[in-house]
């Protein structure tokens, strides 16, 4: 493996992916309050960039007939500032949930139940927050009067009833496709600027194309069904939520999670390295001094900065001083063993 090339702009991609692993590790064993308040605020927050879209939606009626493609671009940039404040403050998604716990799964660091059970909390979470700024919404009356309210029947109608269901499911690959890949190139980026930009651009692609988000789909869709348009609960959930969510664990969990999984973190040899101690893990790596002996994944965080590399070079360094203290034990051994022999001979 060949030395990371981190700048001082951005993280190597390796590097990046082994804080993937670490980021999952530890969304998997947080305590169950935080994962329930960053779930539901990440949920809040996307909701406001869902507001927002509904707004020019509805705004550029006009538009829409006249020339679609500019409303679709429009809506692609308007939307993302949601998920932007989401990311920089905390807050947690569970379409992006599927990356991190993917890796740590395919790492073998957290068990299926837990990745399961991480992500249906993550779920229910983003369908409260998102649901909760709804009613912040429709009682604010932010979309109460028209062109609004039609737009936002239309633009449920759109998500819901005009595509088929395989229709809907593929969409949703191809949603969570770019999400995560926004995920991992945010991860890539060290400036909050860069971070923004990073996030921004497949955002604002996925927006743009008509792709399907499980958590966006949580508030454009049932404040349409408040406003009148003519969606069943029951098929709301079958479309918008059960199929779009498969389609996201699809697209974020194979095509980026199982992608970088496979070529950044699975090549490394920190897995057949590594002791099992019960629910704990540790790295057998410790340097020959008085400092504390170094464990990754003891306390379920692996920093982004111990590169395989590194790894590399502390196990070659205290391979040669136990190999050092070996020889000198040795010598010594033998030096003891001639004098003792010499001090016989002299007695006979």
């Amino acid at each position: 493996m060949s030395k990371p090339t981190s700048t001082s702009d951005h993280l190597d991609a390796n590097d990046a992916a082994m804080l993937l692993l670490s980021t999952g590790i530890s969304k998997a064993y947080q305590r169950l309050d935080y994962m329930i308040v960053r779930n539901f605020i990440g949920g809040a927050l996307v909701s406001v960039g869902g507001l927002v879209t509904l707004l020019v939606k509805g705004g550029c009626d006009g538009l829409s007939e006249s020339n679609p493609a500019v409303v679709q671009l429009l809506l692609g940039l308007v939307f993302p500032v949601g998920l932007v404040m989401s990311t920089l403050t905390g807050g947690e998604l569970s379409t992006g949930n599927v990356l991190f716990l993917s890796i740590a799964l395919l790492q073998r660091k957290i068990p299926l139940w837990r990745s399961v059970y991480c992500f249906t909390v993550s779920f229910f979470a983003n369908l409260a927050g998102s649901l909760f700024y709804l009613v912040i919404a429709h009682y604010g009356h932010i979309l109460s009067a028209d062109p609004y309210l039609t737009g936002t029947i239309v633009f449920a109608n759109d998500k819901v009833l005009v595509p088929s269901a395989s229709t809907v499911f593929v969409r949703a690959i191809g949603c969570n496709w770019l999400i995560c890949v926004g995920v991992y190139t945010a991860f890539l980026s060290r400036t909050v600027v860069s971070r923004v930009i990073s996030i921004w651009i497949p955002i604002f692609t996925f927006v743009a194309v008509g792709f399907e988000n499980s958590v966006a789909n949580m508030f454009l869709v049932p404040i349409g069904m408040i406003n009148g348009a003519p969606i069943s609960v029951g098929l709301f959930i079958w479309k918008s939520l059960i199929l779009s969510t498969l389609g996201n664990m699809v697209g974020g969990g194979i095509f980026v999670g199982l992608v970088y999984w496979y070529l950044y973190v699975f090549p490394t040899d920190i897995a057949k390295d590594e002791i099992d101690m019960g629910t704990e893990t540790i790295l057998p790596i410790t340097e020959p001094s008085s400092r504390a002996p170094i464990t990754q994944i003891v306390s379920r965080t692996v920093p982004a900065s111990e590169s395989l590399e590194s790894l590399n070079r502390r196990d070659r360094k205290f391979h040669h001083s136990v190999s050092h203290d070996a020889n000198s034990i040795s010598h010594t051994e033998g030096t003891k063993s001639g004098a003792n022999s010499d001090s016989e001979e002299k007695v006979e």
